[in-house]
């Protein structure tokens, strides 16, 4: 599979934003040349710019997304368009240059084993951004909104104002890392992508009732094939995974001590208090009401 480019990090620290602004050149428009200290990111709006990062050429359109990296050469090549976009500079020391297949991306987006319902918080705390990428028109919408938001709110003097820029900037990279997960899951082979769909529907919908039958109209396909192909990549079937990511959730909420018994139930999509602990206790051989005491602070 061909490599990509991506850069990784960790999210377990905000970015630091610097600046953020909008261009427009008209025809002919040419990048000056440049090398920064800082990532900056281009949100094209329209027009074409054609621009090298080192040894490797760009032609960047209406809906593209361009990072580039500190300490690379960036200039542009004289092209016949004008040039509409948004600019973001910042620094994150925690970010690197990397390159992988569409396979080792999914991997790292969803944990060392890539069906474990509860990833380590290494896991979680890892970051990845595409390089260069188009994501889909709504994607691109509400990367738009976000980087209008955050334009405008850098022109006021407000109280804290480093710290929301950080953490709106931190927004607008969550949205192009969800928009690029969910690009290569759409288009990814389908014996690799339809399990970690089929995952990925299970970790979001958990607490909402989930049957065979309505897992064949969301992904267009015979439970048993799903189930089948679910297990060659996980080692479980989709009910068995099921039913232990809402043990691992009630887990959570058991421990946390604001819910009833009945309402970790109902949150966890069990159909009643009795069946989820009888459940609850096949997993950890004792009660949830057991494991709450043992658990309480």
């Amino acid at each position: 599979m061909e490599l990509l480019p991506y850069i990784s990090g960790f999210s377990n620290s905000l970015p630091f934003f610097l600046l953020s602004g909008v261009v427009h050149i008209p025809s002919p428009n040419k990048h000056f040349q440049r090398i920064s200290q800082n990532w900056i990111i281009y949100i094209i709006t329209d027009g074409i710019m054609q621009i090298m990062e080192n040894e490797n050429q760009y032609t960047l359109t209406a809906g593209d997304i361009m990072i580039f990296s500190p300490g690379k050469c960036h200039y542009g090549l004289l092209t016949n368009e004008h040039i509409d976009y948004y600019y973001i500079h910042f620094d994150w020391n925690c970010l690197q240059d990397i390159t992988m297949t569409s396979e080792e991306y999914l991997q790292q987006k969803v944990g060392g084993h890539p069906f474990c319902p509860t990833p380590s918080s290494t896991v979680q705390n890892t970051f990845l951004l595409p390089k260069y990428f188009h994501p889909t028109h709504s994607d691109f919408e509400k990367i738009i909104r976000q980087m209008q938001h955050l334009t405008n709110f850098n022109s006021t003097n407000g109280l804290h104002q480093q710290s929301i820029n950080d953490a709106l900037l931190f927004v607008l990279l969550l949205q192009m890392s969800r928009s690029e997960l969910s690009h290569i899951l759409n288009t990814e082979q389908e014996n690799l992508s339809l399990p970690f769909r089929i995952c990925d529907y299970l970790k979001n919908n958990y607490s909402h009732k989930i049957t065979g039958s309505m897992l064949e109209d969301i992904f267009h396909h015979n439970f048993d094939y799903m189930n089948r192909r679910f297990k060659q990549h996980t080692g479980t079937t989709i009910f068995a995974f099921l039913e232990n990511l809402r043990i691992e959730q009630g887990k959570k909420l058991l421990k946390s001590r604001q819910f009833t018994i009945s309402e970790t139930a109902e949150a966890l999509g069990f159909c009643n208090a009795f069946y989820f602990s009888r459940v609850f206790k096949k997993h950890e051989a004792i009660t949830p009401s057991e494991y709450q005491q043992k658990h309480s602070v």
